[in-house]
């Protein structure tokens, strides 16, 4: 395959990107590593997709410290982190589409950094070939950041969650499109191995593409309550659903983000309001 069709590649798996960025290793004219692959939790903060692409050679292949002469594809430039990575692994060879510069001017902020001075770090000498389908590459980008807000975050207890509480999520998850929308839910917390300041991070950050809010209140979580006063701040519409008996603060009753709060035994009772909530707020 050429360069061409291996960086079209990486474009493809960028368009279907939590992030709008996408990554292959190939070595020996195979891929062997692929930023779609899963091989790293979503969650983590440093899940870029030239680290996910070489966490995913490594272990699929039993290739650790054994990436020497690899070669990246990548649809736009990496970072500073990432080209460090690259250049830990003696990669031969760079490709890239759009430009850090490209990423800040379309998608979110950058640390712009000069990657041939970055390169000079290296073991080797390390081939670049810039702006491959660049325009390809940018488009995805554009496009991420006009539908961005496009997650639906439900909230709920994480320490105080039973077998119970997550029979609960799982069936919220069930009533929403996921064909349309990204979902996030307790059960990812629960399983994110982050520190505490990471956690924060991570809540902090999914609030910033959340359009929408399922806060299951049954039971008294203060992490919940910072994640609901920040979806206030950003303007986020809250449904608010708790289990028969269970006590809802004046705060929350009070709050004009607050479209409704609903009390239930099942979810299935309240099925149509969720569905209903989603409807009116896809905006």
């Amino acid at each position: 395959m050429t360069d061409e069709q291996y960086i079209d590649i990486a474009i493809d798996i960028s368009k279907k990107a939590k992030y709008p960025y996408g990554a292959i290793v190939v070595k020996n004219d195979e891929i062997i590593g692929r930023s779609d692959d899963r091989t790293l939790m979503e969650n983590s903060m440093y899940s870029h997709a030239e680290l996910e692409a070489i966490e995913s050679a490594s272990k699929n292949k039993n290739l650790y410290s054994d990436l020497k002469g690899a070669i990246m594809y990548v649809s736009c430039e990496p970072c500073m982190m990432c080209m460090g990575a690259i250049l830990y692994e003696q990669f031969s060879k760079i490709v890239y589409a759009a430009t850090l510069q490209d990423s800040n001017d379309n998608y979110c902020p950058e640390m712009i950094t000069d990657i041939d001075i970055l390169a000079k770090y290296g073991y080797d000498k390390i081939d670049i070939i810039k702006g491959l389908h660049r325009n390809q590459a940018i488009e995805v980008l554009k496009q991420h950041k006009e539908n961005v807000k496009n997650r639906i975050l439900i909230t709920g207890a994480v320490l105080a969650s039973n077998n119970n509480s997550i029979e609960t999520y799982n069936k919220i998850i069930s009533l929403i499109d996921t064909d349309k929308y990204l979902v996030s839910s307790p059960i990812d917390t629960m399983q994110f191995k982050g520190n505490d300041c990471e956690r924060y991070e991570r809540a902090m950050n999914l609030l910033r593409d959340t359009k929408m809010i399922i806060a299951e209140m049954s039971n008294v979580s203060t992490g919940q309550g910072m994640e609901l006063q920040e979806a206030v701040n950003l303007h986020i519409p809250i449904l608010v659903i708790a289990r028969n008996g269970s006590k809802v603060s004046s705060l929350v009753k009070g709050c004009k983000n607050v479209k409704n709060i609903i009390f239930y035994d099942d979810i299935d009772e309240i099925k149509y309001k969720i569905e209903e909530f989603i409807k009116e707020n896809d905006i």
